[in-house]
C-alpha cells in the first residue's frame, strides 16, 4: 500500500514538471524568435552608413514594450549599439555599452551563440586598448564555445571572423599550435562564404605569417604565398600586393636569397609610398608604422652588405619619419632603429660612439623589457581574475538552474506534509555534501600550495646559470651575442612568467619552452652539444597537462655533466611517448656520466629530490603512478626516465 502512494506522488510530479517545462520551452521559443528578428534587423541597419541614424533606432528599440522587460534581448540591443559606437571610434561609449550587454547576459544560461558574440566584441576593446593577453583570452573563448559546438546560430562570417581573430592573437604570443588549429578551422568554412575574396586572402596570409614566423615548413609557406597571389589576381588592390611582398620578404629571408629580399623590400617600399600618395596621413602605411619598419629592414640589409650610404641613407628616413609621427613608432621599432644605428656606427669605425650607443641601446632594451613584464604580469592578472569570474557565473548559473528545480519540486512536497521528514534528509544530506566539499577544496589548495613552493625551489637553477652565462659575453665584451642571447632569454623568461603561476600547463608549452631553453644554452655552450625532441605518438598537445619546468632541471644535469669541451660532441635526445593517462619522458645524453664530485651530486640530488616530491602531489591528485629512474656509466653517458601521470583536462 506504502508502495501505491509513492507511485501516485510520483505521477503528480512528473505531470506538474512536465507542465512548467511545457510553458518554459514556448518562453524560449518566442524569445528565440525575437532575437532572430533582431539579428535580420541588424543586417538591415548594418546598410545604412549614416551611424547617428542607427544609434538613434536602437535607442528606440531599447524603450520597445517587447524588448524592454527581458535581459537577453536588452543584452542584444546593447551590443548593437556598441558596434554603431565600435564605427564611431568612441571606446568609452563601446565599453559603457558592453559592460551592460555582458551584465544582462551573464547569469543567463544556454545562449551561447550571443556568449560567442559578446566575448568577441570584448576581443575587439581590449586590441583598441592594446591588452594584448586579455585580447586573447576573450577571442579564444569565442573560439572554444564555436570548437565545442559547430552547430551554434552563429553566421559563417562572424565564424570565420572569430577563428581568425583568436588564431592571430595566438600567433602573437607565440603560440603557434592554437594559432594554426584556430586559422584551419576558418579555412573550413571558407567554402560557405564563396563570394567573400578577403576572407579568403586573410586565412591564406595569416598561416604563411604563422608558417614564418614558428620557423615551420617553407614549402608550406610558399604554398600559401602562391594561394595569395590566386587570390589577388581576382580581385587586385594595393593592401594585398603589398601584404604579398611582404611574406616573400620573409619566404626569401629563410631561404638567404638576398638579392630576392631587397628586391621585395624595394617593392614594399613602392607600394607604401604610393598608398601615402593616395591617402595622404591617414594612409595605413604611416598610421600602422609599417613604411618606418620597411626602411629598418633595408638599413640592416645594407649594413650586412657594407653599402654603407644607402643604409645612412635610409637612416636619415627613420629619424625623420620617427620625428614626424612620434607616436606611431612602438618600443620594439624603436629598438630596431637604435640597433642599426650602433651597427652603422661600428661598420664606419665610429667606435667612441657606438660604444656609447651599444650601452644605451642595452639599457633600453632592459628597461623595455621590464616595463612590457610588469604589463603582461598586470594583464595576466586580469586574465586569471576574468576566468574565476567566469568560473563562478558558471557554477552561479547551475547553482540558480538547480534551484529552480528545487523550488518547483518543494512546491509540492511543502502541500504534503507526510514527507517532511524527507526534506530533513535532503537538507542534511546537502549539508554534509557541502562540509565534504570545503574540505576537499581546502585539501586541494594545501596541495597546490606544497607544490608551487617546491617549484620555486627549482626555477632559480637556470636564471642564475644563464645570467652568469650573460655575465661571460660582457666580461668578454662579446656585444652582439650579449644583444642576440639577452633577447632570447627575454623570450624565454617571459614564456616562463606566463607559465609560473600555474600548477599545470599543457605539454605543448611545456615543450616549447623546453625547445627555446636548449637553444638559448646552444648559444650558451658554442654548439658544443646537439638535441632532438621526439613526439612518437599524435597527441592533442593542448589538452594534455603536467607540472611546469619538471624535465628542464634534468636536461641541466644533462648538459653540466655530459659536456666536455677536450671530448667528442654531446648529443642529448628527449623522447615523448605516451601510454594511457601516463607520459613516460627519457633525458639521454651520450657525455661522460654523472660526476662523483661533491657539489655535482648535492645538485643533482636536489633536482631528483624536489621533482619527486613534485611528482608525488601529483600522483596523489590523480591516484596514478609517478616516478623519477636515473641511470649513469661514467664515460658513457645518461638516462634519466620520468613517468608523469596526465589527464586531457587541467586538475583544479
Amino acid at each position: 500500500m506504502k508502495c501505491d502512494y509513492q507511485i501516485v506522488w510520483l505521477l503528480v510530479i512528473l505531470c506538474c514538471f512536465s507542465c512548467k517545462r511545457e510553458e518554459k520551452k514556448v518562453s524560449n521559443e518566442g524569445r528565440l524568435r525575437k532575437l532572430a528578428a533582431l539579428r535580420d534587423t541588424a543586417e538591415v541597419q548594418k546598410k545604412n552608413a549614416d551611424l547617428d541614424s542607427r544609434l538613434a533606432f536602437w535607442n528606440e528599440q531599447i524603450k520597445d514594450p517587447h524588448y524592454i522587460n527581458d535581459p537577453v534581448l536588452q543584452s542584444k540591443i546593447h551590443y548593437y549599439i556598441a558596434g554603431v559606437f565600435y564605427g564611431k571610434n568612441k571606446l568609452d561609449s563601446i565599453k559603457s555599452h558592453m559592460h551592460i550587454a555582458w551584465e544582462l547576459m551573464e547569469n543567463q544560461a544556454g545562449y551561447d551563440a550571443e556568449m560567442v558574440l559578446l566575448y568577441s566584441g570584448l576581443g575587439n576593446i581590449a586590441h583598441k586598448e592594446q591588452k594584448l593577453h586579455q585580447e586573447n583570452y576573450y577571442l579564444n573563448r569565442a573560439a572554444q564555445i564555436l570548437y565545442a559546438d559547430s552547430t551554434l546560430d552563429v553566421l559563417p562570417k562572424a565564424k570565420t571572423s572569430v577563428y581568425f581573430a583568436a588564431a592571430q592573437t595566438s600567433a602573437r604570443l607565440k603560440q603557434f599550435q592554437t594559432a594554426f588549429e584556430y586559422n584551419r578551422k576558418a579555412l573550413a568554412l571558407l567554402p560557405k562564404l564563396p563570394n567573400d575574396i578577403d576572407a579568403k586572402f586573410r586565412g591564406y596570409s595569416q598561416m604563411a605569417l604563422c608558417f614564418f614566423n614558428s620557423n615551420s615548413n617553407l614549402d608550406s609557406l610558399h604554398t600559401y604565398i602562391k594561394k595569395m597571389e590566386t587570390v589577388y589576381q581576382l580581385q587586385p588592390d594595393l593592401e594585398k600586393e603589398i601584404f604579398i611582398a611582404d611574406r616573400k620578404v620573409g619566404y626569401f629571408i629563410k631561404k638567404h636569397q638576398i638579392d630576392s629580399v631587397f628586391f621585395y623590400n624595394r617593392k614594399r617600399l613602392s607600394l607604401n609610398l604610393t598608398d601615402i600618395t593616395k591617402n595622404g596621413e591617414t594612409a595605413n602605411s604611416i598610421t600602422s608604422g609599417s613604411l618606418f619598419s620597411i626602411y629598418s629592414d633595408i638599413i640592416s640589409l645594407f649594413i650586412n652588405q657594407k653599402q654603407i650610404d644607402s643604409s645612412s641613407y635610409y637612416l636619415k628616413k627613420c629619424e625623420e619619419f620617427k620625428k614626424k609621427y612620434p607616436n606611431v613608432i612602438d618600443d620594439e621599432q624603436a629598438l630596431s632603429l637604435h640597433k642599426n644605428l650602433v651597427n652603422y656606427l661600428f661598420a664606419t669605425k665610429q667606435y667612441a660612439r657606438a660604444e656609447r650607443e651599444q650601452e644605451l641601446l642595452l639599457q633600453n632594451n632592459i628597461r623595455i623589457y621590464e616595463i612590457e613584464s610588469a604589463r603582461s604580469i598586470s594583464e595576466m592578472s586580469t586574465v586569471i581574475n576574468l576566468q574565476a569570474k567566469d568560473k563562478s557565473i558558471i557554477n552561479l548559473n547551475a547553482t540558480v538552474a538547480l534551484s529552480q528545480e528545487r523550488l518547483q519540486s518543494n512546491r509540492l512536497w511543502l502541500a504534503l506534509s507526510a514527507l517532511a521528514t524527507l526534506l530533513a534528509g535532503v537538507l542534511a544530506a546537502l549539508i554534509y555534501y557541502i562540509q565534504k566539499q570545503k574540505s576537499f577544496r581546502n585539501e586541494n589548495e594545501k596541495t597546490q600550495l606544497e607544490q608551487r613552493l617546491l617549484r620555486t625551489q627549482m626555477e632559480p637553477h637556470f636564471i642564475f646559470n644563464t645570467l652568469s652565462a650573460l655575465q661571460s659575453f660582457v666580461r668578454f665584451d662579446e656585444k652582439e651575442k650579449t644583444l642576440k642571447y639577452l633577447n632570447q632569454f627575454g623570450r624565454l623568461l617571459r614564456s616562463s612568467l606566463e607559465l609560473s603561476r600555474e600548477s599545470l600547463v599543457p605539454l605543448s608549452d611545456e615543450v616549447e619552452t623546453l625547445e627555446n631553453y636548449l637553444s638559448l644554452q646552444q648559444m650558451r655552450f658554442d654548439d658544443a652539444f646537439d638535441y632532438e625532441i621526439n613526439l612518437h605518438d599524435q597527441q592533442e598537445l593542448d589538452s594534455i597537462y603536467i607540472p611546469p619546468m619538471l624535465m628542464q632541471p634534468f636536461v641541466e644535469n644533462a648538459l653540466l655533466h655530459g659536456i666536455d669541451q677536450n671530448a667528442k660532441k654531446v648529443r642529448i635526445c628527449i623522447d615523448f611517448i605516451f601510454h594511457d593517462n601516463l607520459l613516460e619522458v627519457t633525458i639521454i645524453d651520450n657525455g661522460k656520466g654523472i660526476t662523483t664530485h661533491p657539489e655535482m651530486e648535492k645538485h643533482t640530488s636536489l633536482s631528483t629530490t624536489i621533482s619527486k616530491q613534485r611528482l608525488a602531489i601529483l600522483a596523489k591528485e590523480t591516484g596514478l603512478p609517478a616516478g623519477i629512474i636515473v641511470k649513469s656509466k661514467s664515460g658513457e653517458g645518461t638516462k634519466i626516465t620520468i613517468t608523469i601521470p596526465f589527464m586531457a583536462t587541467k586538475i583544479g
